[in-house]
């Protein structure tokens, strides 16, 4: 063989030995459904807070109770992965470093009667970790899914011996998404369909998109950061569909820098607050293709022309929700206008309500809409700020600052923003289930995780 083919032989070897190694190396993500609409990825050795090692310990012992990180048989040195199925199920995947590692490992939690015995199917190991939580595991890959009741665990096995089974092609890497996620450089990066978010919460993501759009079809892609016990998400809003897309980008640019008029009146035992700042008639059209905003606002809508006052907001606005009861809205919103011309409509209004709701005077340029069961305080100051509640005390507060706000902390992460949203977590129930895993998971890192701030970038 002479210098050119020895020099190209080994050039071929080379780029086959990096090329295979590369394969092998993911091969345990194939376990993750390709159909997921969600994925959270987790560089253990990239998080901020405490030392690497320290970070895998907390980390596996609080998810899988492992006490031993060299002993478990899990690859902590590759990404662990949180996922949301199609059909709601909740799953994590780590790299299998050694099969029979891992089998000791939940054995010695059997015996701590944390685990279920370690059985066999189809040629894959299971065990029920905590009464709920199903773990499946191969050479290549450990799957924790659930929680499912007793009754179900059966058809969640059969499942999970799929998602083990399953080649490159049947994986999350043959997923768009994936590739997102993949592109995302930070220690904890998500990519997550709209319909997997906790439904209360997905309107500002959705914000911009066609009326008939459905909320499979929005992605939000997002690097996410833990500081002082705030969860912080800065991501973009796109959609793999180019029309959706194409309104998507469009709307964004209606956005301006968030000055912080309104970010002390918030209170901190407040569910969510949603901050912006916009000129009215640019942002209105948003407002009126977004099913969720208009949900919120449906039960004034038919009495209180929302539109007119929207079109006359020019600066900063926010929309903070005390509680979000199942049957009645809860809201305080405040906003800077640059007009109220539609003062002189509110005659007309009182004279139209439907029967059932009544228009009355509160105080100069404020009024109060009731109904069966909404009350609804709203006016002008004089300096033309809108303030609104559904009481006095908090319609008068929506532009003051709170007694107890939000901590400076937050408010500094708002400022300068396009458009945020805080979720307290201690308010909301932890955000439903798909936040619980991601805030449970954090915990042991950073301590009680109190708050999560979405910035739209």
């Amino acid at each position: 063989m002479n210098r050119m083919k020895k020099t190209r032989f080994f050039i071929i070897a080379s780029l086959m030995i990096v090329l295979m190694s590369a394969c092998s190396d993911n091969d345990y993500l194939n376990a993750i459904p390709s159909k997921s609409t969600a994925v959270i990825s987790i560089d253990m050795s990239r998080l901020n807070g405490q030392e690497q090692e320290q970070n895998q310990e907390h980390i596996l012992k609080t998810m899988l109770h492992v006490d031993d990180v060299s002993k478990c048989g899990l690859d902590v040195k590759e990404k662990v992965y949180l996922f949301e199925t199609i059909d709601g199920n909740l799953g994590l995947c780590a790299k299998v470093a050694d099969e029979g590692d891992v089998s000791n490992w939940l054995s010695e939690l059997s015996q701590q009667r944390i685990s279920s015995t370690v059985t066999e199917r189809k040629g894959f190991h299971f065990a029920v970790l905590k009464d709920s939580w199903l773990v499946g595991f191969s050479s290549k890959a450990l799957l924790v899914m659930g929680p499912v009741v007793a009754e179900a665990q059966a058809e969640m096995q059969r499942q999970m011996v799929r998602y083990l089974n399953a080649d490159e092609d049947a994986g999350i890497k043959s997923s768009k998404l994936f590739a997102q996620l993949d592109s995302i450089d930070s220690p904890m990066a998500m990519v997550a369909q709209a319909v997997a978010l906790p439904e209360k919460f997905v309107a500002p993501f959705t914000l911009g998109a066609p009326k008939d759009a459905d909320a499979s079809q929005i992605v939000i892609a997002a690097g996410m950061d833990v500081e002082d016990g705030v969860l912080k998400i800065a991501g973009r809003t796109f959609s793999f569909n180019p029309s959706i897309n194409q309104a998507l980008v469009k709307s964004q640019q209606v956005f301006r820098p968030i000055q912080g008029d309104y970010v002390q009146s918030m209170p901190d035992d407040a569910m969510a607050g949603i901050f912006m700042n916009v000129a009215g008639s640019r942002f209105l059209p948003l407002v009126q293709s977004n099913q969720g905003l208009q949900t919120l606002l449906m039960g004034i809508n038919a009495s209180i022309d929302m539109d007119n006052i929207l079109r006359s907001v020019d600066g900063d606005m926010s929309i903070v929700l005390p509680t979000l009861g199942a049957d009645h809205m809860q809201m305080m919103m405040a906003a800077r206008l640059s007009h109220a011309k539609w003062l002189s409509d509110v005659d007309y209004w009182k004279q139209s309500c439907p029967k059932g709701s009544t228009i009355g005077n509160w105080k100069s340029n404020a009024f109060c809409y009731s109904s069966g069961k909404t009350c609804f305080y709203f006016g002008v100051t004089d300096d033309k700020q809108f303030f609104s509640g559904n009481d006095e005390v908090s319609a008068e507060s929506s532009i003051r600052p709170s007694s107890h706000p939000i901590s400076k902390r937050v408010q500094n992460m708002i400022r300068g923003e396009k458009m945020v949203m805080v979720i307290n977590l201690e308010k909301s129930g932890g955000g439903g289930s798909a936040m619980q895993a991601v805030t449970g998971l954090l915990s042991p890192l950073f301590g009680q995780l109190t708050a999560v701030v979405y910035t739209l970038k």
